[in-house]
């Protein structure tokens, strides 16, 4: 008997219920093109007996979650290749289930101490209403009618020479500060 290779597998976390199919994939998987598929197959046929008999006897339940890892050699014996596990290395960690968690409530939103009133004003053409607007915006568009200018706690709409619209959205009790910064009132 020769050993041709020395391997670890793991099953990674998988289901009680579904760690022979894990391991029997897993073992293929390692030894493909190395090992005889049926010769792999059988293997884990015999490793997944033994591990039955201990998951039941340790009151492992199928929904429980499992990680099967051990040790094995790839050897040659008179010109057939199989695998001998080291069954000294095997480890079997178990995670059992601590209960489900439903009916989750949804975070409630931090509401804002401070309301913005939102309402639009509109007030006749005054050019220096329009500069104090523009000194506050932090963005000031061209449009075809005249301009659109927005700021940290206000947009407004300038139309022509005729309309300026202005909608505070800053803190409702800074409104009435706002509105006499910018008519000069």
């Amino acid at each position: 008997m020769a050993i041709i290779d020395k391997k670890r597998l793991s099953t990674g976390f998988v289901r009680a219920a579904g760690y022979a199919d894990k391991l029997r994939r897993t073992l293929l998987a390692q030894n493909k093109g190395v090992v005889a598929p049926n010769e792999t197959i059988r293997i884990a046929a015999l490793i997944n007996m033994k591990l039955f008999d201990i998951l039941r006897d340790n009151n492992v339940d199928k929904g429980d979650v499992v990680r099967i890892m051990f040790d094995y050699d790839v050897v040659d014996e008179n010109g057939k290749k199989t695998i001998k596990p080291h069954w000294d290395t095997f480890t079997i960690e178990i995670y059992k289930s601590a209960g489900t968690i439903e009916g989750i409530e949804p975070p409630e939103e931090i509401e804002s101490k401070v309301e913005s009133t939102g309402e639009w004003r509109e007030l006749d053409y005054d050019e220096e209403i329009f500069g104090r607007l523009k000194l506050k915006a932090e963005e000031v568009i061209r449009t075809q009618n005249g301009y659109s200018i927005k700021g940290p706690d206000f947009e407004a709409e300038v139309i022509g020479k005729e309309k300026i619209r202005i909608k505070y959205t800053g803190p409702i009790d800074k409104s009435n500060e706002f509105f006499a910064e910018i008519i000069g009132t």
